[in-house]
């Protein structure tokens, strides 16, 4: 029997920054997500913010780079999603 060899994407770490608004906070906030990519974990935060009945501002999002240990900027993904709507 033949052993298959399984190919498993990697989950990374993303964190985004967002801004709850008015009526719960004048600070920004991170939220942290394990994700396989940008638009993964940005749902995973609109999901969270709508089950909490929260409107918020997203503002930036962020992966974690397991080489470097340094943020690296994925907002574009933001841009691409505000110009669909």
């Amino acid at each position: 029997m033949k052993k298959e060899n399984k190919v498993s994407e990697r989950l990374y770490e993303y964190r985004i920054l967002f801004n709850p608004g008015e009526e719960n906070s004048a600070q920004n906030s991170y939220h942290y997500y394990n994700a396989y990519n940008a638009p993964q974990a940005l749902d995973f935060h609109l999901k969270s913010l709508n089950k909490k009945s929260i409107t918020a501002q997203t503002l930036r999002i962020e992966k974690l780079n397991p080489f470097s240990e340094k943020w690296e900027d994925e907002s574009s993904i933001l841009l691409s999603l505000y110009n669909n709507e």
